[in-house]
């Protein structure tokens, strides 16, 4: 029973949330990279691959705000972008109405 305990915890938070990651491929995804090895930046250099554009939504919940945002690098990873330039985003929003969803859009690049 105690190690069942903490997998129906989880399963309870990851159900009060409801996020939802999409990767939109430009080009070829590229091998996938270590998460860690994606870094942000405010704009892409000129040598940069458009590799895809990846937008993340949440509802309800500022724990979901939070994966969301993580799952944008988790995203850019799989398809081996190693550069997230963050396009547009909803942050400061209240998650006090339901009706209220957060959404983070972001390009994906890989800079040799």
């Amino acid at each position: 029973m105690k190690k069942i305990a903490p997998l129906v915890i989880v399963a309870l938070v990851a159900g009060c949330c409801s996020v939802k990651t999409v990767s939109v491929n430009v080009t070829e995804p590229r091998p996938a990279i270590p998460v860690k090895e994606v870094q942000l930046a405010l704009s892409a250099p000129t040598n940069a691959i458009l590799i895809a554009n990846i937008f993340a939504y949440a509802h309800d919940s500022a724990n979901g705000a939070k994966i969301a945002q993580a799952n944008l690098k988790t995203k850019a990873a799989a398809v081996g972008a190693n550069l997230l330039v963050i396009e547009r985003s909803n942050q400061n929003i209240e998650f006090d109405d339901p009706n209220n969803r957060f959404s983070i859009e972001a390009n994906a690049y890989f800079v040799p």
